[in-house]
């Protein structure tokens, strides 16, 4: 009996010294709430900032990243060696940069502590993120400059006119529009628009987009200077434009927006 117990032992303790792959880590049960806390994400154009709080007071080896395109995937860490920190410790929030990923893709982001003999606390829950362009954009009046029209996809200005511009700007009157580019051609791109009743910054808009959320169902719509509107494009995906502001008059009058855009259909992610 002894000497089954013995091998099978030395079985299990080959298997974890050499079966399994070396990007993976064990999941440590003895580290009591030693994790971290209030893990963020934050994207733009093909990429992501991670933030979080270490909440663990004993020394740890590092940081282990998990960027996963299915939920409660048992993936290997984005980081191929685990992460030791940035550089600011003083501030208490550690933050971790990610590249060269995916528009309009659903990554699942955790965060897990790796302890000194390398096995791995519990990780945080999972945060839905997908990435799309954060921009600041100025818009010049229909037909007067090259920069009259932006692609969201693209991330580029456009011409007003062209087959890939996601809206234009325009005053008349005395009143300030943005249009859906069908209102020039109706072979153009058909967007609709709709203002949200919310003054405050992104993250907050972001972060109860279910509770200020109103179908868009207009191709035009009247702005002003604080103005938040919600535009939904022909495909289902969406973006949130802030009226930074305006400049100019007649033909020299210019607009200037922030666009956060989530390329993923038929849902509210940024």
């Amino acid at each position: 009996m002894n000497k089954k117990i013995l091998a099978i032992s030395c079985i299990v303790s080959g298997l974890l010294l050499y079966g399994c792959p070396p990007q993976k880590t064990t999941i440590s049960s003895e580290q009591g709430d030693c994790g971290v806390s209030d893990v963020a994400v934050d994207v733009n154009d093909q990429m992501m900032n991670i933030s979080w709080v270490n909440n663990c007071n004993k020394t740890i080896a590092g940081y282990n990243i998990y960027i996963s395109e299915s939920k409660n995937s048992d993936a290997k860490p984005y980081n191929d060696v685990p992460f030791d920190g940035d550089t600011n410790p003083e501030d208490g929030v550690e933050n971790f940069q990610a590249e060269h990923l995916e528009n309009g893709k659903k990554y699942y982001v955790s965060v897990g502590i790796v302890n000194p003999d390398q096995t791995e606390s519990k990780r945080s829950t999972e945060i839905v993120a997908v990435c799309g362009p954060r921009v600041e954009i100025e818009l010049a009046v229909r037909y007067k400059s090259d920069n009259d029209g932006y692609s969201f996809d693209s991330n580029k200005y456009v011409r007003a006119d062209n087959d890939l511009n996601d809206l234009y700007f325009f005053s008349k009157d005395g009143v300030d529009y943005l249009s859906s580019p069908n209102n020039l051609d109706g072979f153009l791109r058909v967007n609709k628009f709709e203002k949200l009743r919310f003054q405050g910054d992104f993250h907050d808009l972001r972060n109860q987009i279910s509770k200020y959320y109103k179908l868009a169902v207009k191709n035009k719509i009247v702005v002003t200077q604080g103005d938040w509107v919600i535009m939904t494009t022909f495909e289902k995906t969406h973006a949130l434009i802030k009226i930074l502001g305006f400049s100019g008059s007649g033909v020299e009058r210019r607009i200037k927006l922030f666009v956060a855009y989530s390329p993923l259909a038929n849902e509210l992610i940024f």
